[in-house]
């Protein structure tokens, strides 16, 4: 069974040559100065990188693609925590409170910036430059927020930086929500795994993107999402 769940979970997310397509195939945009500038930062470290004898990989995604198989990647965990919930005696709540839609509105919006906020935040405590390595942006084209760190991780680094804000305000609410009943902090915390689920499409490519080589290095890419896999 686990061989199974392993060898699907590789053929959803390695995407190989078809889907390799798929990202390439990704609309140019235009850059923003803040963008074009940490591409030559990112260009300047890569070619120091690859002096080293490290070997580049592309791990990144288009916005499109990935905002799609966020929901394949999302829908499985926000299924098992409904069916966790159902199997309390806690009821469901409604929006008939016109107080608590406005809250809760609020609180999504907010829970946009803070997401980005806490990627930074665990990849500022690892990175080399810590908070100085950290940069936030927004693709206004796909009204995307995101954060980017210029300092190379190593796997764990990356992966804890990049799961962490689904684990903070997805998962967290709705684990609480089992205990008390608040089924609007399970409701939020779907909407924050959804959120979280381009995060947890590249967390799996990092993880099944298996490599031979003894040094593996991630580098988060300075504007697309994703990271570049350095290995020698």
């Amino acid at each position: 069974m686990k061989m199974v769940l392993e060898k699907y979970i590789q053929n959803l997310f390695l995407w190989k040559e078809k889907n390799e397509k798929v990202k390439n195939a990704k609309e140019e945009r235009k850059l923003t100065e803040a963008e074009e500038k940490r591409k030559k930062e990112y260009e300047k470290i890569k070619e120091e990188m690859l002096k080293k004898g490290y070997e580049e990989k592309d791990l990144t995604v288009g916005v499109v693609y990935a905002n799609v198989m966020a929901i394949v990647t999302a829908i499985p965990i926000i299924i098992l925590f409904f069916l966790l919930y159902c199997m309390t005696d806690y009821p469901f709540h409604n929006f008939d409170n016109y107080l608590i839609r406005i809250i809760f509105v609020a609180c999504f919006l907010a829970s946009i910036v803070i997401h980005e906020l806490i990627h930074g935040f665990f990849w500022g405590i690892f990175a080399e430059g810590h908070f100085q390595s950290i940069k936030f942006g927004f693709i206004a084209k796909y009204c995307t927020p995101y954060c980017t760190c210029k300092s190379p991780l190593n796997k764990y680094q990356y992966i804890t930086g990049c799961i962490m804000p689904t684990i903070i305000l997805g998962i967290l609410p709705c684990i609480i929500s089992l205990f008390n009943g608040q089924s609007m902090l399970l409701y939020f915390g779907f909407l924050m795994i959804l959120a979280g689920g381009a995060d947890l499409l590249i967390v799996y490519k990092v993880l099944f993107n298996k490599s031979e080589k003894k040094e593996v290095l991630y580098l988060d890419h300075p504007y697309d999402l994703g990271t570049m896999k350095f290995e020698k």
